[in-house]
């Protein structure tokens, strides 16, 4: 339902033939891990949500060691504006906080108004913009077809240049 919902929103988040049993591997592998937490929204016996949490190292010249991961949300249609993600994410900070993590990320659709509302309500600012660039289409296509006007040679030679200075 998460991946046919993202689908709808945009063609870049269409499944593969093999998603699902890949996505089916990839929980599998995830759940031997310490470092992973799946909080599972229950209501009347029934499922209406789930949140898929990682412990995540940082890239290494920063101070925080790990960040948590917010990996995959989904709230059946009938049950958001309810207070279910915001009760996992209750469940899914403690977690976090009881690992030394300081700082939660996660990536929304930037086509998923519902979403990137709900998550701005629950406190998370923009941090980090990410862009796309489809090779198919303009400008892409008229930039592979040009020559580059910088040869990698003298770039190169440049950055060996300045390594000898210091």
């Amino acid at each position: 339902m998460m991946i046919e919902h993202h689908t709808r929103l945009s063609p870049h988040f269409t499944l593969s033939e093999d998603g699902k049993e890949k996505y089916s591997k990839y929980l599998a592998r995830k759940f031997s891990e310490k470092s992973t937490k799946l909080l599972v929204a229950v209501q009347n016996g029934r499922m209406v949500g789930f949140m898929l949490c990682l412990l995540a190292p940082n890239a290494p010249v920063f101070k925080e060691r790990t960040i948590g991961v917010v990996s995959d949300v989904y709230v059946r249609p009938e049950y958001r504006k309810r207070g279910v993600t915001k009760e996992m994410l209750k469940v899914a900070l403690r977690w976090f906080h009881r690992n030394k993590v300081t700082t939660v990320q996660l990536n929304v659709a930037a086509a998923n108004l519902e979403a990137r509302s709900a998550w701005g309500q629950l406190g998370f600012k923009p941090h980090m913009m990410m862009k796309r660039l489809d090779l198919e289409k303009y400008p892409a296509t008229s930039m592979l077809s040009e020559e580059p006007r910088i040869i990698r040679k003298k770039v190169v030679k440049r950055v060996q240049k300045v390594r000898k200075r210091k």
